[in-house]
């Protein structure tokens, strides 16, 4: 691949749109996404089932469903057009550029193969070495992610892991091919509380010693905010505000923004709340803001006119009539 973009983002998407024909009519789960993500940082998406949250990663490696198409924007690598690579440029980005941890721990191993037999295939795939070096290195791995006794680990097969255990095997896959950048699509999901944590500590620790970049994806703010520096928030196929962690957490200038934190604000002895109305249908196209149904903020404007996208300091934007001004 390249030696580097010109605006140093290893990862730059534009405006990218996804369609899947279905028998009941198309389906637009994306639609304008705009990000960045540059080498050695980390950050996070936040939204609702349904946001696009998942397709955004499954456009950076081109694994669209079965009817689905990238079908407006760009997905660059570094300063490559991502849609471009051929079969074998394609292979090579999936894996020693980008990897990608499953939300569906076990199911995402191999059922019919070892512990240690993944986790060397995977460090071999892209090297010229032996199995030596790669049990080795699965070996180390395995006891990076906290597993007091990685041979035993290593004999064993998928349905004999726990969920945390399978997942800390996943993020050891993850990490084989020396990634820059890794995708995580909601790693915590199914787990208990504790072990969410420990999953998400460790995967920031390992992540950061290797200088990687992490992309991580839930609809849980507050796991979000655990590992990311920076955070943007989905709803209906489009980030409608990106920004720093401090800013996101504690002022957040989008309506939708500012009613996850609600959610995620609850008080000893207060029921979970939600935000009244429904998730936007992904069969329509939204030309104009998608969240005004919801909005208590929903102004004359926001039924006229298409979003306006608002820059804040150097990386932050915003897609709403309200302006960043508006608290």
């Amino acid at each position: 691949m390249s030696s580097g973009p010109a605006n140093g983002a290893l990862l730059t998407l534009s405006g990218v749109e996804v369609t899947i024909n279905t028998l009941s009519g198309p389906v637009h789960p994306l639609q304008g996404v705009d990000l960045e993500v540059y080498p050695g940082e980390t950050v996070g998406l936040v939204g609702e089932s349904g946001s696009g949250k998942s397709m955004t990663l499954r456009s950076i490696l081109r694994l669209m469903p079965p009817g689905g198409a990238i079908t407006g924007g760009s997905v660059k690598w570094q300063d490559r057009s991502v849609l471009d690579l051929d079969t074998d440029e394609l292979q090579a980005y999936r894996g020693a550029d980008v990897a990608m941890i499953y939300q569906n721990p076990v199911s995402a191993l191999d059922p019919l193969l070892s512990v240690e037999r993944q986790i060397v295939d995977a460090f071999k795939a892209n090297r010229e070495t032996s199995d030596g070096v790669a049990e080795e290195f699965a070996r180390d791995a395995l006891r990076d992610l906290e597993f007091g006794n990685p041979d035993v680990i290593l004999n064993r097969y998928p349905h004999q892991l726990s969920g945390g255990m399978a997942q800390r095997v996943n993020i050891a896959l993850a990490l084989a091919c020396g990634p820059s950048l890794i995708l995580a699509d909601e790693p915590t999901t199914g787990l208990d509380m504790t072990t969410q944590i420990r999953v998400l500590d460790l995967l920031e620790q390992q992540v950061h010693a290797r200088n990687a970049a992490l992309l991580f994806i839930s609809h849980d703010l507050r796991a979000v905010s655990r590992v990311a520096r920076n955070i943007g928030i989905m709803y209906a196929g489009q980030v409608v505000e990106f920004g720093p962690r401090e800013r996101i957490l504690t002022d957040p200038s989008h309506p939708y923004a500012r009613a996850l934190l609600e959610c995620m604000d609850l008080r000893t002895g207060e029921r979970p709340r939600s935000i009244p109305g429904l998730v936007p249908r992904m069969t329509e196209e939204y030309e104009l803001c998608a969240f005004r149904d919801r909005c208590p903020s929903r102004m004359a404007v926001c039924d006229e006119e298409r979003l306006p996208v608002h820059e804040l300091g150097r990386r932050g934007r915003l897609l709403c009539h309200l302006g960043p001004d508006h608290g």
